[in-house]
């Protein structure tokens, strides 16, 4: 298994090493995922009305703008905040499974605003516990070994039941996505290329895996991803922090941060969380990383199969 993880970097690979690699990452996802647990704060409610933001709607306005929404029949209906009907989308196979169990939840108007903050935790073993790196209630990021080569892994929480005792591993299937299965984005054109950011001032994501539920048959929602990513070796809000940085550092970590800043609106991302936390360093080189909070303009599915 770990001279195939070693490959992980590698920006292209025959198909033959790209299936390989997959199927070891996809045995290592079966040791690594029954070790994850967490609680949830969240009810059954605001599970369903959050799953209205994982839906594609075809216009980012409609994705601002809907304020409260309506479960009838077989169609989710999107409102503004003054209830005037935005449009209506296919309800998925998760919002049916949870409609299933709340039938009083059909038919009413739910409000955007009913999301409680998730106010949960992770149970991490002690395994888990001296491997973390960061963790919030909704992400958490690891230090993982594979043979000689390191590597950060970042679990996003998209529905907040995920790893509790309320939905399983053994409800879960996955996809796994490589960045040797994409090529480099160049532009912000409106298309369905398969292309990924890759920068050298972007914290490069190796590997993207998607966690849906079984049953979910087309994929329609996807419920989280487990991301393997580049391990950084210094935060640049410790290293200010610390004064450890002289006046040419910092003129190289700003001209570095623009270069970063100005590919990311190339290739039709606004990143909106710049926050001196998600600019990290590797080797001297300044790095943006946290894609959590992000506009993208292009409709690409490639981005958000490799975890931007």
């Amino acid at each position: 298994m770990l001279p195939e993880f070693c490959l992980l970097s590698a920006l292209t690979l025959s198909s033959d090493k790209r299936e390989v690699l997959r199927d070891e990452i996809n045995e290592w996802m079966k040791l690594f995922l029954p070790k994850l647990e967490r609680e949830s704060t969240r009810s059954e409610k605001c599970r369903l009305i959050a799953s209205v933001e994982r839906h594609e709607f075809g216009d980012d306005w409609y994705a601002r703008e809907w304020q409260f929404c309506q479960f009838v029949g077989k169609y989710l209906i999107i409102f503004d905040n003054e209830r005037r009907e935005l449009g209506q989308l296919k309800i998925t196979s998760f919002q049916k499974q949870i409609l299933r169990r709340n039938p009083t939840l059909e038919n009413v108007f739910l409000g955007r605003s009913e999301i409680k903050e998730e106010n949960g935790f992770w149970k991490l073993n002690d395994e888990l516990e001296k491997k973390k790196i960061s963790e919030g209630g909704e992400a958490l990021i690891i230090l993982e070994k594979f043979g000689n080569f390191e590597a950060a892994i970042r679990i996003h929480i998209f529905d907040a039941f995920l790893f509790t005792s309320k939905f399983g591993v053994n409800e879960l299937k996955w996809k796994t996505h490589l960045i040797s299965d994409f090529e480099k984005a160049e532009n912000k054109n409106r298309d369905d290329k398969a292309v990924v950011p890759i920068h050298e001032n972007i914290v490069k994501n190796f590997a993207n895996v998607e966690l849906y539920q079984i049953g979910d048959e087309n994929e329609e929602d996807c419920l989280g991803w487990m991301t393997i990513l580049e391990k950084c070796d210094r935060n640049i809000r410790t290293e200010l922090k610390n004064e450890s940085l002289d006046l040419e550092e910092r003129k190289k970590i700003a001209i570095e941060l623009d270069e970063g800043f100005d590919y990311l609106n190339k290739v039709g991302i606004s990143h909106h969380d710049r926050k001196l936390e998600n600019f990290l360093m590797l080797g001297g080189v300044t790095k943006i990383c946290d894609f959590g909070l992000v506009e993208e303009k292009t409709g690409r599915r490639s981005y958000r199969q490799m975890g931007y």
